[in-house]
């Protein structure tokens, strides 16, 4: 039902906030075969982004790059957020308290390779990609991010913006707080909590309840720091 209604909203024009190469070459393949042209809006200066040493150009989309001062309507088009990992946060942030543009039009992106159960729901500009699956009664918030080949167990809550890395497993009944990364290949137990805040460093094994903006990682995870942000 999700990716029904992200197709339902897919209409010209769409625009890709922020320019994370990174991230963007994902993006545009995930992007349904109907966009033959987006725009990309950049809020950083090229000569500052590190990243563009990487292509991102995919062949069946044209891709147009717009500076900000460039738009005249932040209210009508369909926008992603052209970023999925630690700047997502910040362009999304961004863009909607400097153009009040309507949550709304923040559509999501579920690649169609991916498996979503019964009972789901997500906020708005949710992200996940190629052969991730997620169980019955998942509850995610808003521009949560889940990478490829990431299974989530049922009755699972995941607040705004958690961010979850390749080849992670989250078993059911579990609750990640706002704004936590979960490290690649981590696996997370049944009826953890996880903190607001938090880093889960790759490879971890979650046994129990971590707190808000600490990093943990190890089998088992332990606490080894503040995350200081």
């Amino acid at each position: 039902l999700l990716q029904q209604q992200a197709r339902a909203m897919m209409t010209e024009p769409l625009f890709l906030l922020g320019k994370s190469p990174y991230a963007l070459s994902i993006i545009l393949d995930m992007l349904p075969v109907e966009f033959q042209r987006v725009g990309l809006i950049s809020n950083i200066p090229d000569e500052e982004n590190t990243s563009l040493a990487f292509p991102f150009l995919v062949p069946h989309i044209q891709v147009r790059e717009y500076t900000e001062d460039q738009m005249t309507d932040w209210q009508s088009p369909s926008f992603i957020i052209a970023s999925i990992g630690k700047s997502r946060r910040l362009i999304a942030e961004h863009f909607i308290k400097t153009y009040a543009i309507p949550e709304e039009r923040f559509i999501p992106l579920i690649h169609t390779s991916s498996v979503i159960a019964n009972g789901f729901t997500a906020g708005i500009g949710l992200h996940i990609s190629p052969l991730s699956v997620i169980a019955p009664y998942c509850t995610f918030g808003r521009f949560v991010v889940i990478n490829r080949h990431v299974n989530v167990g049922h009755h699972t809550m995941l607040h705004d913006y958690v961010s979850v890395n390749p080849g992670v497993t989250i078993s059911g009944i579990c609750t990640i707080g706002e704004r936590t990364t979960i490290g690649a290949g981590a696996t997370i137990l049944d009826k953890i909590k996880i903190g607001r805040d938090s880093i889960i460093g790759a490879g971890s094994v979650v046994t129990k309840d971590i707190p808000d903006g600490v990093i943990a990682y190890g089998s088992p995870a332990k606490v080894i720091r503040d995350n200081i942000l």
